[in-house]
């Protein structure tokens, strides 16, 4: 059987930047690392909201990515 450790993961909020000169649209990404495996979805989200409103630019996504070994 398969066992996996968990290394480390990331915290990614996608802003809406603007629009390019095709009209599409733009985005900025901030990362936060060193996110523990112990915080839950729900505290990651209310983080991300409180940080997100401190912004000037408008929250597109967030996002959470994990990184496993697997052995």
């Amino acid at each position: 059987m398969a066992k996996t450790q968990f290394l480390g993961a990331t915290l990614r909020l996608k802003y809406k930047a603007g629009h390019n000169e095709k009209n599409e649209p733009k985005f900025a990404i901030k990362t936060y690392r060193h996110v523990n495996d112990t915080h839950t979805a729900t505290a990651l989200l209310t983080v991300a909201r409180a940080i997100a409103s401190l912004s000037s630019q408008p929250l597109d996504s967030i996002m959470k990515q994990e990184t496993t070994e697997l052995s």
